[in-house]
C-alpha cells in the first residue's frame, strides 16, 4: 500500500510539474488552450476548454504505464490544435528531441 501511495504521489508531482511550466509564460499559455467543440465538447457546459498542459500529463500516464494504457480512459484526445490553427498529435515519446519537435511545432515556434 506504501508503495501505491509513492507511486501516486510521484505521478501528482509529475502532472504539476507539467502544468506549472506550461502557465509560467501568460502569452505561451494562450496558445495551449482549445476550445472544444462537436463530440469532444461536454454538453453540461456552454464553452468547454483543454490546455496542452492536460493532453500531455494524460499521454505521459499511458507512456509511464504502458500495462495499462488500455485502461486510461481521459477526457481529452490527443489532438491539440493552438491559438494560431497549429495542428498536433501530441503523444510522449521515448526520444526526448522528437519529443521536443512535437512540443515546438504545436505551439508554432
Amino acid at each position: 500500500m506504501a508503495d501505491l501511495l509513492r507511486l501516486l504521489l510521484r505521478v501528482a508531482e509529475k502532472a504539476a510539474n507539467v502544468a506549472r511550466v506550461c502557465r509560467q509564460e501568460a502569452p505561451l499559455f494562450q496558445l495551449l488552450v482549445q476550445e472544444k467543440t462537436g463530440d469532444d465538447k461536454n454538453k453540461k457546459f456552454v464553452q468547454d476548454f483543454k490546455t496542452l498542459a492536460d493532453v500531455v500529463i494524460q499521454e505521459m500516464i499511458r507512456h509511464d504505464f504502458p500495462e495499462m494504457a488500455g485502461f486510461i480512459h481521459g477526457e481529452e484526445s490527443n489532438k491539440f490544435e493552438n491559438g494560431l490553427d497549429h495542428k498536433t498529435n501530441t503523444s510522449v515519446c521515448h526520444c526526448p528531441n522528437i519529443y521536443a519537435w512535437c512540443m515546438l511545432h504545436c505551439v508554432n515556434i
